[in-house]
């Protein structure tokens, strides 16, 4: 997620059209994998009893998702144009990922101290 953002970054910033397309074709890159890690993921951590309604569930989000954020976009590029709402996007994707690692090393290392 904050390869993604990053990525965004120089789209949202004006960049030359040679590192625009570079580096979004590298965010490209960097959020394939991310469909098979979050299956993997659900299947590690979710009881076996209850992998079938989290996964209906991730599927239900994702589903309503998609559209959702294709008309938040376009109100947003409407508004702000498409660099602005580029950058804000590349700025929001590395905020919520920096907030994901921080949650996941907070509970890792609560996880480790009460495992004493």
């Amino acid at each position: 997620m904050l390869g993604v953002g990053i990525c965004l970054l120089p789209l949202g910033l004006g960049a030359p059209a040679w590192l625009g397309v570079t580096s979004f074709a590298l965010a490209g890159v960097s959020w394939a994998p991310y469909q098979a890690t979050a299956m993997a993921l659900f299947q590690r951590v979710a009881p076996a009893g209850r992998l079938a309604p989290v996964l209906a569930a991730n599927s239900a989000v994702a589903l309503l998702a998609a559209p959702a954020g294709v008309a938040a976009g376009g109100v947003l590029v409407g508004w702000w144009g498409a660099q602005v709402t580029l950058l804000a996007s590349g700025l929001a994707t590395i905020t919520l990922g920096l907030g994901a690692a921080l949650l996941v090393r907070t509970r890792s290392a609560r996880a480790t101290a009460g495992s004493w």
